[in-house]
Parts: structure tokens; sequence; C-alpha cells
């Protein structure tokens, strides 16, 4: 299984047979609404997507991109909120499958299931189970003990939120979350992408004998062994 970070929330994974992306923020439409210029370029142009899924976890800019999907191939699978439904069909998807917490589906050998999440409006984590390895996406979420429940699914890598506003746990929370979950290896989201709502990575991985800091638009490789799950 391949892993890229694309940025704020956002991941692209490819296993033998599939690819699936999660929150692609892919535009500068946040700076265009609100006024916060994006730190980084976006490393994909929307209309190259070709991927089996898209996974938008939220209806908030940064998770569901009306001007990236705007661009984007409309008959594409897309997977999100009921209140995220709505608005991609504003945009003219065709393709849409509406999801809340415990609603799973396969798409070829990727299994993915949607999960508790907490915010500011209708949102979902995500599970997703593919070539023996679990991950773990919170998406947006405030702090949760609901979220401990996750620990049930025995993920082997945590993506979480860090940044502690608008909406999500701050490092103190994510720390205690992601201890709570207990996966092997356990990396930071939702940074770097604008100067007002960031946070420092290593002050997350610091406190964790298991936390990964995945540099921006590099795969990392995900494997599972004897029960050894490696990201390289």
């Amino acid at each position: 299984m391949i892993i890229r970070w694309i940025g704020q929330s956002g991941y692209i994974i490819k296993t033998a047979h599939t690819e699936i992306i999660i929150d692609p923020y892919l535009s500068d439409v946040v700076n265009r609404v609100a006024g916060r210029e994006r730190l980084v370029e976006a490393p994909i142009d929307p209309k190259e997507i070709k991927a089996d899924a898209v996974i938008c976890t939220h209806n908030h800019l940064d998770h569901l991109d009306i001007d990236a999907i705007a661009e984007m191939d409309k008959s594409l699978l897309y997977i999100t909120t009921y209140d995220g439904e709505e608005k991609l069909k504003s945009l003219g998807c065709t393709n849409i499958r509406a999801c809340r917490e415990g609603d799973s589906l396969l798409i070829r050998d990727v299994e993915i299931t949607a999960v508790h999440a907490k915010h500011t409006v209708e949102a979902i984590g995500v599970i997703l189970k593919a070539e023996g390895v679990t991950l773990y996406f919170s998406g947006d979420t405030l702090y949760d003990e609901e979220l401990f429940s996750i620990a049930a699914f025995q993920p082997d890598v945590t993506f979480i939120c860090i940044n502690g506003k608008l909406g999500n746990m701050n490092v103190d929370e994510a720390v205690e979350t992601a201890g709570k979950i207990g996966a092997k290896i356990n990396v930071p989201n939702h940074y770097g992408m604008f100067a007002s709502n960031t946070e420092d990575p290593e002050k997350f991985t610091g406190r964790m004998n298991n936390g990964f800091i995945m540099e921006f638009d590099r795969e990392y490789q995900v494997s599972s062994n004897s029960g050894m799950v490696v990201m390289k």
C-alpha cells in the first residue's frame, strides 16, 4: 500500500488494484472565500484525478473543495456525509454515496467504514482496510471519549488532527485520543496549510513513542509482515 499526504487532512491511498483519495484540498478556495491563503502549492491538478473513490469527510471547504471538484470528473464515486451529498449534487456530481457512522462499503479490494467524528457540522472519520493493513483517518473532530471506541477496529496507523482550532482537537487531546486508540503508528495532520490554523507536529510526535511525521507530497509504503507494520 502506498500513502501520499497532499496537505491538511488529504491523502492518496493506492493498493495494487485501487486508488482512494481522502479530503483533497487542491484549490485556493479558502483564500477566495475567507482570506486564508494556502501555504503550499497544490500537488495535483484536479482535472487529472482518476481515483476509484473520493472521500469528503464533511462539508467544509478544505475537505469538500468546491473549486477543485468543479474541475474534477463528476462521474467519479464520491463518498461523503448527507450534508456533503447535497453540496456535491449542486456541483454536478452524479455518483454519490452518503454515509453515516457505521456504514461500510467495498471498493474493489478496499473496505471503507464511516466512524464517529464530532465536528461543527455533520462529519465522519474513516476506517480503511486493505492489503492486511487497517488505517484510521480522523478527518476533523473535537475531543470526544466516543472516539476511544475506534480501538475496536485495531488500526495499524492513525492519521489524526492536532491543530486545536475550528472544531478540532488540540495536541494534548490528540495525544490522549491516539493513546486510547492504540495504533502502532500515529501520524499528525491538519497543519501547515494556513498560517492562522496550524500547529507544530513535533509537539505530537515528541510525546508518542510511535509518532511519525509524513513529508508533504511524498509517497510512503505501508506494509504488514508477521504483525509488524512498517511505514517508510
